[in-house]
């Protein structure tokens, strides 16, 4: 095997896909010849997710049609340094608008007073919110990975650069939550100075208030990190959590709040949401993208008027969804019987051969998700399970009446060892029939 040029250091698996796209893609690089290659892989692309595809991932989501005018590429080619009116930069007054408008917005969206919103990430926000609040050495306490920890959490991921020791948080696996009983004491022991909550997967909301206070006791900040929960968050349908305690809110821009890509820190406290905003800049940044900022206050704007009917959509379709998933023969996490209270549900892929063998035949079918860790899995059992989110296609203009055709594409592509064409070809007939539908109603 030909080894990768960008990255020989990769996985045999990367390796073999690496080398494979260089070798095509090298065959013209003439500007020419890159523009027609960059052209023909972005339709394709737009036609197999876009156009075709019934997208379930987590991590996903598209822009309002406003929001997307008001994303400019002119203006992230432009940099921006500096505090409105102390610009290293003249001539930008008029993003003066944008970067004033947008965490204005963002903070009253989130129920929140200050929100830092120059960042790219919410891999930077947690970063920032780390090198703010914890020393090299210092503790943080962190859901479990295969409980939904995400990387930024965890050792692998950006702790590593601020040189603090992780350690997971007490979780009870048949709650799908912290176990409560626990957390005092474990915080007692191990003295934390950041405790970070909220999950990759998050089918039920936490009890923030307790873990609040069992912070309190030993002196520990509570960052909240509402990647996945932001669109929720903001229709104020699964949990607030700067009104039930939380210090310090983190979350993705896009995902379920389905703006552009990027990442915030929100609270409500001046002294905290200056020590991030120090960190932000100039610590983490000098230039960043700026065009962002358009469709992030669009967004913002639009989820203060209408996120609670996208939010309380995105949830009515996960739990039918669930319930014919279950229906249709598949085992899907409950608690208490109740599958979900958010856009998140998750599967339990073992008898599939697992969440990654699982995802790679759904996308065959033309039905895209992740696999993901489970609280209950042994750790050699890789990703266990299957992550299902329901924003994109609530966006897309899925209904509650979709969702059992959806879990039948699933259960003929899983189940029934059906050949993976004859689903796709069903899947796309099910896309374009609710574009069709989506047409119709926005018509005149």
């Amino acid at each position: 095997m030909t080894n990768s040029r960008i990255a020989p250091w990769a996985s045999p698996r990367a390796q073999h896909r690496l080398a494979e796209v260089e070798t095509a893609v090298s065959a013209d690089l003439s500007a020419a010849g890159v523009t027609d290659t960059v052209r023909n892989a972005l339709r394709a692309h737009g036609t197999q997710v876009d156009d075709d595809g019934i997208v379930l991932y987590a991590g996903t989501n598209v822009l309002s049609p406003a929001a997307a005018a008001a994303n400019l590429p002119s203006v992230s080619s432009r940099p921006s340094m500096g505090w409105p009116g102390e610009k290293y930069q003249v001539g930008l007054e008029h993003l003066d608008t944008l970067e004033v408008l947008a965490p204005l917005l963002v903070a009253d969206l989130m129920e929140g007073t200050y929100a830092e919103v120059r960042l790219q990430s919410a891999t930077l926000a947690n970063l920032a919110v780390y090198t703010a609040f914890a020393r090299p050495g210092d503790k943080i306490a962190v859901l479990p990975e295969a409980a939904g920890g995400h990387a930024s959490h965890h050792a692998q991921g950006v702790p590593a650069v601020r040189g603090l020791t992780v350690v997971d948080l007490p979780y009870d696996p048949d709650r799908l939550d912290l176990d409560h009983a626990a957390l005092p004491g474990f915080l007692r022991v191990h003295r934390p100075r950041i405790v970070v909550i909220g999950a990759s997967m998050m089918l039920f909301p936490h009890d923030v208030a307790a873990v609040r206070a069992a912070c309190d006791e030993v002196g520990a900040i509570l960052l909240y990190d509402a990647s996945h929960m932001a669109g929720l968050v903001a229709g104020k349908v699964f949990q607030r959590p700067l009104h039930e305690g939380a210090h310090v809110l983190t979350f993705s821009t896009y995902k379920s709040f389905g703006g552009p890509s990027g990442g915030c820190v929100v609270t409500r406290d001046p002294d905290l949401a200056e020590r991030v905003s120090t960190v932000a800049y100039p610590g983490l940044l000098a230039n960043y993208d700026a065009g962002r900022l358009g469709a992030l206050a669009v967004t913002a704007a639009e989820l203060a008027e209408r996120g609670g009917g996208y939010a309380s959509a995105c949830l009515a379709n996960a739990q039918v969804l669930a319930r014919s998933l279950h229906d249709h023969g598949f085992t899907v996490a409950r608690r208490d019987g109740e599958f979900t209270r958010s856009h998140h549900v998750a599967v339990d892929a073992l008898d599939l051969g697992g969440g990654e063998r699982a995802g790679l035949l759904l996308g065959e079918a033309g039905v895209y998700l992740s696999g993901i860790g489970l609280p209950w899995q042994r750790p050699d059992e890789g990703l266990r399970g299957l992550r299902i989110g329901t924003q994109e296609i609530t966006r897309r203009g899925f209904t509650p009446a979709d969702q059992p055709a959806i879990a039948a594409l699933l259960r003929r592509a899983l189940l029934d060892h059906e050949a993976p064409d004859r689903v796709r070809a069903d899947a796309i007939a099910l896309r374009r029939e609710v574009n069709d539908r989506e047409v119709t109603r926005r018509t005149p």
